[in-house]
């Protein structure tokens, strides 16, 4: 079926009770349409179809109408597939659609964004990408996390997000060595908490982090002391070492430490491709980790969910509140955060 071997068919099924518990929890689906797209994996990393196929059998299971579409992966500014695109532009508005995907969807006709376009016709979406260089053996811890309480989380996420959208400064330090702070006075934070139940709403499953823009370009100062994980232009890294980023005036200033010459190669490799390169090396955003059943295994739609890790993002945030556009956006998780609201230590 859909080109998948035996055995992951077997291993799929085995857990629809799951897929059908992750598809009530986030999406509270009805009648509508569902529209899943996925790919076969890139080599033996088959994770982005297993999710597609669990998806599939859970929504055959709860009566809906579902199809299932299969692509090559997509990398950079790719186009997304013929026929995805037309699946795509060809759904009647207020239904559902479903991404687990290698890398990304790639563009489509006319539009510059997959979100925006849900918006628009009031699509609710869940999103499951960058899963390249997942390992299919974490196929399993996936389900855990998308699957968790969600009413617990949503209640830490939400007394998170209402304390910062009430601060001016936020500042974080860990074991590790990092100190830094964010001005973030008149900014709003979003909380990721996987129930996407409205027209037009959608997000990453799994969910599970509050996260908020930086004020400007020039309002964050200090050290960040990496040591979970880093996103580079070749995928997500697990650290064994540490990796010390220095910001100036909102902008990072030097790199140091483990892979240290990927992520600065990164910054190089968009600053090319870059309109506006002078944009890429800022950070743009303060984030906090808040999924209990997350783990760090070296894939950012999960590490950076991590309850009891915190993380910084480098290069746009003009599509979450901030000022800064640009082609880059990377994550950069670290351990064991502590976060100081106005002077004031916050629990998590």
């Amino acid at each position: 079926m859909f080109g998948l071997p035996k055995q992951v068919i077997i291993d799929v099924e085995k857990q629809t009770s799951q897929f059908v518990k992750i598809l009530k929890n986030s999406l509270k689906p009805k009648k509508e349409e569902v529209l899943i797209i996925s790919d076969h994996g890139v080599g033996e990393n088959i994770l982005p179809c297993m999710l597609g196929y669990g998806y599939y059998i859970a929504a055959k299971k709860k009566g809906l109408e579902v199809r299932l579409l299969f692509q090559e992966p997509k990398k950079g500014f790719m186009h997304a597939d013929p026929h995805v695109v037309k699946a795509i532009e060809d759904l009647p508005e207020k239904n559902l659609i479903i991404l687990a995907l290698s890398n990304k969807l790639g563009r489509f006709g006319k539009h510059k964004s997959f979100r925006g376009f849900c918006k628009d016709r009031g699509h609710r979406f869940i999103s499951a990408t960058g899963l390249a260089d997942v390992k299919t053996s974490y196929f399993d811890r996936f389900l855990e996390a998308m699957s968790i309480n969600t009413k617990r989380m949503q209640k830490r996420g939400n007394a998170i997000k209402k304390k910062w959208d009430k601060a001016k400064k936020i500042r974080i330090t860990t074991p590790a060595g990092t100190d830094i702070t964010f001005n973030v006075e008149g900014m709003v934070a979003i909380a990721n908490l996987g129930c996407y139940h409205g027209p037009g709403e959608g997000g990453n499953m799994p969910a599970g982090e509050v996260y908020m823009p930086s004020k400007g370009y020039h309002n964050v100062n200090g050290l960040v002391v990496i040591d979970g994980s880093i996103k580079t232009a070749e995928g997500a890294i697990l650290l064994t070492e540490k990796l010390t980023i220095t910001v100036e005036e909102g902008k990072v200033v030097k790199v140091e430490g483990e892979h240290a010459d990927k992520l600065i190669s990164t910054f190089e490799r968009f600053e090319a491709r870059a309109k506006y390169p002078d944009r890429i090396r800022f950070v743009s955003e303060l984030a906090v980790g808040i999924n209990p059943g997350a783990v760090l295994i070296g894939s950012m739609i999960m590490d950076e969910k991590v309850l009891g890790t915190g993380h910084v993002a480098i290069g746009s945030n003009a599509w979450f509140g901030g000022e800064i556009k640009t082609i880059y956006h990377g994550d950069q998780v670290f351990k064991n955060p502590t976060f100081y609201v106005d002077g004031e230590k916050m629990e998590i």
